[in-house]
């Protein structure tokens, strides 16, 4: 079995659809970053490591039950939202690290690929914007368009980009706007298309619509 998410929950959040006031949201863009980082690590029966941030007692040991393991550590979620953007990702990033920390100490694994991943967010400086999938070529070979995302703590924003042959962006507009969590911004993300040589469009995951950028609207 292969470990490749981590997640950061917070048990005040239940019931909390507000991104601004749940953890579990706002932590998503630094795990997910962590998940980037992070090389292939085999285990006997875990795949993803869920740390739960609990204000008081939290529990020693771990649970492991059908290859999800949880895991336990002490912080008040309501000191971390006084903080500034900056302070909460070193926050998240220090609590998924305490959660883990004790799973692998509690495993007896190699701390390695762990701490690689961690160094790895704070060389990125905590920003996890990427090129979904690869670039795709207009018919004519002029341009390159491709998908740009922007993993932030309120929201993902989702661009559609097109570059020339000499890498220079052309044109750039910002196609949706979601929660920051892949479920939700996810669905928007099916197919990148050239329409035509001056047309580009992103098609929604069940390829039932979709967002186009004209370049001579941009020139």
């Amino acid at each position: 079995m292969i470990l490749r998410h981590f997640l950061l929950y917070s048990s005040e959040d239940q019931g909390i659809t507000e991104v601004h006031k749940n953890l579990s949201f706002q932590s998503r863009c630094i795990t997910s970053l962590y998940e980037s980082c992070f090389s292939k690590f085999y285990t006997t029966d875990i795949k993803q490591i869920n740390v739960f941030c609990v204000k008081e007692f939290p529990k020693p040991n771990l649970i492991v039950e059908g290859s999800f393991c949880d895991i336990e550590v002490l912080y008040d979620v309501s000191e971390f939202l006084k903080l500034d953007d900056k302070e909460k990702k070193e926050v998240i990033l220090d609590k998924l690290k305490q959660g883990i920390d004790k799973v692998v100490e509690l495993n007896n694994w190699d701390s390695t690929p762990f701490d690689d991943a961690y160094n790895c967010v704070k060389k990125a400086d905590y920003n996890t914007n990427y090129v979904w999938k690869k670039p795709k070529s207009s018919p004519n070979r002029n341009y390159k368009a491709e998908v740009f995302i922007e993993h932030g703590l309120y929201s993902c924003d989702i661009y559609l980009a097109v570059k020339d042959k000499n890498g220079q962006e052309m044109a750039k507009k910002l196609v949706a706007s979601e929660m920051p969590d892949e479920l939700v911004f996810g669905r928007h993300l099916g197919e990148l298309k050239w329409l035509s040589n001056n047309e580009v469009a992103l098609f929604n995951y069940s390829k039932t619509n979709y967002k186009s950028l004209q370049l001579n609207e941009h020139q």
